[in-house]
């Protein structure tokens, strides 16, 4: 385990934005976005699954269904944390965004914000 600012995630868990959104182009990721409800609502990735970490539950896990799953909140911390619980129940097949959607957004990523339409 490696130290994140006091918190022990496991060691090449973090993902780059640039490679989130190549994941992303080729439907090869699950993003699970741990922030809370309404933080999810006023901005998301599109297709990105809502598991707050307030309520963080490994039995509440959506399916990969073949695909990588990537945990996600703005910054990075929130997911570092979650990926930390969920390693220590024994979930060891998660990833997460370093960076959060701020980084995702610099790497020009692109999110739905309240009120937005997702494009077809």
């Amino acid at each position: 385990m490696v130290k994140l600012n006091e918190i022990n995630v496991p060691a090449n868990s973090s993902v780059s934005a640039t490679t989130v959104r190549e994941w992303l182009a080729e439907d090869s990721i699950l993003l699970i976005d741990v922030r809370e409800p309404e933080e999810h609502a006023d901005e998301h990735i599109p297709g990105s699954v809502l598991l707050p970490l307030s309520s963080l539950n490994p039995a509440d896990l959506p399916e990969a269904k073949g695909r990588r799953r990537v945990l996600l909140c703005l910054t990075g911390k929130r997911s570092a944390i979650a990926l930390g619980r969920l390693a220590a129940e024994g979930v060891t097949d998660l990833l997460h965004l370093e960076g959060g959607l701020l980084a995702y957004k610099v790497a020009g990523g692109q999110t739905v914000e309240a009120g937005e339409a997702v494009a077809a």
